[in-house]
């Protein structure tokens, strides 16, 4: 056994340092920041060290010196994960520094085998998200220690490792399972005069028209937890303030009990949907969200009804949402905009042939065609490129959200409410759009969904056009559902075209319009639109996103069984049959189908193929 700090290992007690000359360089694996000197960082979703054999067989005791992360003159929360050599052996929250305990049971340690330690760091945080800095790393726990020893060498272990002063103590508690049926959704919504508003904490104040808007960089709100154990997610309805110019986006934290649990940069109202970490939720307790907003703007100078007001987002509903026990992968998945989901497969073939080409290759690879495969997509919005990309790839089927104009907002109320106004013809009503073209569109106001007819002649007899196409959109509406009840599509969800806003007094040399570049789509978004289709049948989610990070277009990645994220370079596509601009989207399809029947083919309990 020894002690001594140049040979800190094998013995009985192991003592890895991570200050600038300690030893912990050889252990660390994947998930660490640069060395710093007094300590390192473990950044991200999670962090790994291998230690050598123990010299001795038994249980062993680990005690690890962390802290957390500073913004400003207060100290986040974080929550630590800890598995050892492949089992999970407990979690912990902590808010400061802190000697984190606990004891490694003799069945994780095989003889004469090293020990692979994993750290998960679920409220990781982007500090820049927080505040103003250069520092773009997302932090995890600021490690400065750690020491492994049998139980009966505590006294020994103590003196080689004295507590730091100002450090407190925490023992390891034994993860939280979701055992049983999660509670009931449960729903409130913060204008003035409903359920919600006797939630709110600091931080917050009233529009005239009844709006709950954030009136501070810090604004609170305490819910009532679920009332049995599960798995949950929390949604949040959002409109942040946008600027044109000023502030055209804004950074959204969400904070749990002092933890970050999701981390945004929007201009667009949303959902935002995360999951809640099981260590920050006792049954039947509070839920103390913080939603830290650095971005809002003070109204002075501005004029207006808000004159001498500070404004950051509208907050208008949280939702704490169920998730079954079918879909228990997705409740800890995190995908922010701090840190994106990486994912768990990829197909990326057929990238490179032109579209003339593209049929045949995808034929001769897959053995099926490529109208066939498309046959097997729905779109749900929010504009109609794939549905034209599939009628120029020779694949012309019906769709309820085929031919419609669908934002995310408007398609989540249709889900919520099973599209029942489709089967109303009080509901629905019938205008003519004097556009280039002009055309009769078909409209349902509340979902704010609206449906190309295709019949751009005026002088139509609009009462017989509204009654077939009434007859129609009923009928979309039932094969839909039936749709989902057997589970035998990928529902394929996008953003709409860039919009044109007009400018009312154009500055000198400025175009009379602005365009609103589309966001790309997040998973938080789509997680309850996910869960809202597969309440009947197990559906794959398809999103698609533009290129980033070196993907190319047609790629295809699975995040996690059910869902996939697919690259485009363009969300425009002609409705004329003769422009060839289509490629992309029949990639798509088919990476998407080999993926669906390979990667994602135990999802609805089919055998890889």
């Amino acid at each position: 056994m020894t002690t001594d700090t140049h040979l800190r290992r094998g013995g009985s007690l192991l003592l890895v340092d991570f200050t600038q000359h300690g030893n912990s360089a050889p252990y660390r694996l994947e998930g660490w920041s640069g060395q710093e000197q007094a300590h390192v960082w473990a950044v991200g979703e999670a962090s790994s060290l291998r230690l050598p054999a123990p010299a001795q067989t038994g249980p062993l005791v680990m005690d690890l010196d962390v802290a957390t992360p500073q913004v400003n003159d207060w100290s986040l929360a974080i929550v630590l994960r800890v598995t050892v050599n492949g089992t999970p052996i407990g979690a912990v929250r902590i808010s400061g520094p802190t000697r984190v305990r606990c004891l490694i049971d003799r069945d994780l340690l095989p003889p004469c085998a090293p020990i692979d330690i994993r750290f998960d760091h679920p409220c990781h945080a982007r500090i820049s998200f927080l505040r103003d800095t250069p520092d773009d790393r997302s932090l995890g726990a600021c490690f400065y220690a750690l020491a492994l020893y049998p139980p009966w060498l505590s006294p020994a272990a103590a003196a080689a490792w004295p507590l730091a002063e100002g450090f407190a103590i925490a023992e390891l508690e034994s993860e939280r399972q979701a055992a049983g049926e999660p509670a009931q959704a449960a729903s409130y919504a913060f204008r003035a005069g409903r359920e919600g508003q006797a939630l709110l904490g600091e931080g917050w104040h009233f529009d005239a028209a009844g709006n709950a808007w954030s009136g501070d960089r810090y604004a609170q709100l305490a819910l009532p937890a679920p009332t049995r154990p599960g798995r949950y997610a929390v949604r949040f309805d959002i409109c942040p303030l946008f600027v044109r110019d000023t502030l055209p986006a804004q950074r959204v934290n969400i904070l749990l009990d002092g933890a970050v649990i999701g981390q945004f940069k929007t201009g667009y109202e949303t959902v935002l949907c995360v999951p809640l970490p099981a260590e920050l939720a006792d049954p039947g307790g509070t839920l103390r969200f913080t939603l830290a907003l650095p971005d809002g703007l003070a109204m002075d100078g501005f004029g207006g009804a808000h004159e001498g007001r500070f404004l950051g987002i509208v907050l208008d509903r949280v939702t704490v949402l169920p998730v079954p026990d079918a879909h228990a992968a997705l409740a800890g998945l995190r995908d922010d905009d701090a840190i994106p989901l990486p994912p768990i497969a990829t197909s990326a073939r057929f990238l490179d042939e032109p579209v003339e080409a593209l049929p045949d290759a995808v034929h001769q690879a897959l053995g099926i065609a490529v109208p066939d495969i498309l046959r097997h997509f729905d779109s749900l919005g929010d504009n109609c490129a794939f549905g034209i990309a599939q009628r120029k790839a020779g694949c012309d089927v019906l769709g309820l959200l085929r031919f419609a104009n669908a934002p995310l907002p408007a398609l989540m109320r249709g889900i919520e409410d099973g599209f029942r106004a489709a089967d109303d013809k009080g509901r629905i009503a019938l205008n003519w759009v004097p556009s280039d073209p002009g055309e009769f569109v078909l409209g349902i106001d509340e979902y704010g969904i609206h449906w190309h007819t295709d019949v751009f002649d005026a002088s139509v007899d609009a009462a017989s056009l509204f009654a077939r196409q009434a007859v129609r959109l009923g009928y979309l509406r039932r094969k839909f559902y039936e749709g989902l009840a057997a589970g035998r599509k990928i529902m394929t969800v996008s953003r709409a075209d860039p919009r044109k806003h007009p400018i009312p007094l154009p500055q000198a040399d400025e175009l009379p319009y602005w365009e609103e570049k589309p966001e790309n789509l997040r998973w938080a978004e789509l997680l309850p639109l996910f869960l809202g289709l597969n309440e009947r049948g197990r559906n794959t989610l398809l999103f698609l996103t533009h290129c980033e990070r070196g993907r190319r277009p047609g790629t295809v990645e699975l995040l996690a069984p059910g869902v996939m994220r697919g690259y485009t370079d363009s969300f425009v596509i002609s409705a004329d049959s003769n422009v060839r601009d289509h490629a992309s989207w029949m990639r798509i399809a088919a990476n998407a189908w080999l993926l669906e029947h390979g990667a994602n083919a135990g999802f609805r309990g089919r055998e890889a193929g």
